[in-house]
């Protein structure tokens, strides 16, 4: 047996050896991406074919699950892949093809969010003021095509075959990674922007959302110091002609049709829709407040929840980028099972793209019941 043949079965062996550590690891990815294709087609259909009503609302709620459902098939295939050649991955082209989508999937996912989260904004601090119109919507999407692929393209330049050595049998094999031949500091710059356009984003997402929920908990709170007369024995006529005029005001009235689809993956909301406006006409204002009050802690719940998970899933891959781009030996020096640990974590980010489901299930009575409804007819 020829000393090359003796080797590859050393590389053979150690990628083997190496693979089966992330056995758990490959089954969350497929967890991931089952989860991802199931769910966010399931959100395609409904909100794309089934709903029917306000599209102007639901504009941007199939793009995101599209966005979604290609990151989270991607990303999880290409762990997948990762993992079982982690000493083993001959193929340079294909690696920085797969970092490319990788990473242009992902970014389109995070900036429709932003996009969402500006439109939900204008929606509420500026109503009178002209809206976001079909054309600038298309002309958004088209923004946040060429900015993730602005972004990703240099994937294809800093990612490819790169050499991994096992130091105990003294042999050499290949992964996919940051290439450690290309120039330092410019790989160093382009992972100092990817990793500043994400907080930036997170840091954009909350200052919308903070603002959006205080104003709404602001209104609600306004809505209560007015005067009422449900502890007064009126006239059935004057409850219908005042009892709106006591409970809202202008321009905050207006918001009751908005708080539906305040989240940043929108129409998660069903509290207020525009019969419930015909009908307050015959509340009392204690009765419409105890239903303000659900409304408030319903808003607030997605606001929370968009915001947390948003940070959970992405503050580790930060951290990782940056210690990755600092140290070019970076996955050589963890042992096999505290490399699949951080593997875990620098892949925890595909949850953001399978988690907008279980919101609109969750949150979203009319998705939910349109789901329960086709499940019905295809059982």
């Amino acid at each position: 047996m020829d000393n090359g043949t003796i080797l590859s079965d050393k590389l053979d062996k150690w990628n083997s050896d190496l693979a089966r550590g992330l056995t758990p690891n490959n089954v969350i990815l497929s967890l991931y991406i089952s989860t991802g294709l199931l769910g966010n087609s399931t959100v395609i259909l409904i909100y794309g074919f089934k709903i029917k009503g306000n599209k102007e609302d639901r504009y941007f709620i199939p793009f995101l699950a599209f966005a979604d459902l290609s990151a989270s098939i991607v990303c999880g295939s290409f762990g997948i892949a990762l993992n079982m050649m982690q000493a083993r991955f001959n193929y340079n082209s294909l690696c920085k093809v797969w970092w490319f989508f990788a990473a242009y999937t992902t970014f389109c996912s995070i900036f429709l969010l932003l996009i969402i989260a500006i439109h939900r904004y204008l929606k509420i601090f500026r109503l009178q003021r002209k809206q976001m119109t079909l054309k600038w919507k298309r002309f958004a999407m088209c923004l946040v095509l060429i900015i993730a692929f602005a972004l990703s393209a240099p994937m294809t330049y800093f990612y490819g075959s790169v050499s991994f050595k096992n130091e105990k049998e003294n042999i050499v094999g290949l992964r996919c990674s940051r290439l450690k031949t290309t120039h330092k500091l410019a790989s160093q710059i382009f992972g100092g922007i990817a990793v500043l356009t994400i907080i930036i984003v997170i840091f954009s997402f909350i200052c919308l959302y903070l603002r959006i929920g205080y104003t709404i908990i602001k209104h609600f709170k306004y809505s209560k110091k007015q005067k009422t007369y449900n502890n007064t024995e009126k006239p059935r006529q004057n409850n219908k002609r005042k009892g709106v005029n006591s409970c809202s005001n202008g321009r905050l009235r207006n918001m009751d049709t908005e708080l539906k689809s305040l989240s940043s993956n929108e129409e998660v909301l069903a509290a207020s829709r525009t019969g419930d406006a015909k009908q307050s006409v015959f509340m009392t204002c204690a009765k419409r407040r105890k239903q303000n009050r659900r409304v408030v802690h319903k808003i607030t719940l997605v606001f929370m929840l968009i915001t947390v998970i948003f940070l959970i899933c992405y503050i580790p891959k930060v951290i990782i980028m940056l210690l990755e781009a600092r140290n070019a030996r970076f996955w050589e020096e963890f042992s096999d099972s505290g490399r699949a640990g951080v593997l875990f974590l620098y892949r925890f980010f595909i949850i953001n793209n399978i988690i907008n489901p279980v919101i609109y299930a969750f949150m979203d009575k009319t998705f939910s019941g349109k789901v329960k409804l086709f499940c019905k007819i295809c059982a």
